[in-house]
């Protein structure tokens, strides 16, 4: 098989189970901190403290861009779509001014933090391999799309704009009105995912430094919140209009 079409078949798979796959680092993260040695937190608490800190601004920082893209995108665009692509519209405005794909860098962001918050470089290492190999491939095959989509138009915009790390210089900023009803609609599940999985690495985590299983009453708020606000997103979106865009 030709390089070109492995690719286009790789990234075809990536892309369709994008949603899912991560989960296969967070069962490797889940083992990585199970046979950490922590001796390292012990002797260094306050770096602990801040480093954690710092991962949960690198995390909402990702967030934060994912909703700025998200709220003034084009409609049928930068969507959760699975078994095609998609794009009606060429983004070039506001983050696309900066970046051909500013929401897999805001996605970065949040694992780079997730991986952060976890104290521990190797982890943080092995991420930022497994997601650029992971992630290039997704944007092969959707810049093969887009190509094809938009031709000349696409060809011009994108030999301007660098691929994965902004160019805040470049910034031209968007027409598009905010729509906050476009980012509660598209992502509460991804921030829900975040909840989760800060969640259950804090726990395992804390076991694991005490070498017990180490629940706490702010455990049990936390997952019976994150419940809550999930039940609730979902029924707003799938059973009401509130959520609806225009």
């Amino acid at each position: 098989m030709a390089l070109k079409e492995s690719l286009e078949k790789n990234g075809a798979f990536l892309f369709r189970y994008r949603g899912q796959l991560p989960l296969l680092f967070i069962l490797f993260a889940i083992v990585i901190v199970i046979i950490d040695d922590y001796s390292k937190i012990h002797q260094h608490p306050n770096v602990f403290r801040g480093v954690q800190c710092l991962g949960i601004f690198i995390v909402l920082l990702g967030h934060l861009i994912r909703f700025s893209i998200v709220g003034s995108r084009f409609a049928h665009t930068s969507g959760r779509n699975r078994h095609e692509q998609v794009a009606h519209q060429l983004n070039t405005k506001g983050w696309y001014s900066m970046v051909r794909h500013p929401l897999y860098f805001a996605n970065f962001l949040i694992w780079f933090g997730i991986t952060m918050y976890l104290f521990n470089p190797w982890l943080v290492f092995v991420m930022c391999l497994c997601y650029w190999l992971y992630y290039e491939r997704i944007m092969y095959i959707e810049e093969s799309f887009l190509i094809k989509q938009f031709g000349d138009e696409y060809l011009t915009w994108s030999r301007k704009v660098p691929a994965f790390f902004p160019a805040p210089r470049k910034y031209m900023s968007a027409k598009n009105s905010f729509s906050w009803k476009s980012v509660l609609r598209n992502e509460y599940p991804s921030v829900l995912s975040t909840l989760c999985s800060l969640l259950l690495l804090t726990i395992i985590q804390r076991s694991a430094i005490s070498h017990q299983i180490d629940l706490t009453w702010v455990d049990l708020f936390s997952a019976v919140g994150i419940l809550i606000l999930g039940l609730i997103f979902r029924f707003l979106k799938h059973r009401t209009t509130i959520l609806k865009e225009d």
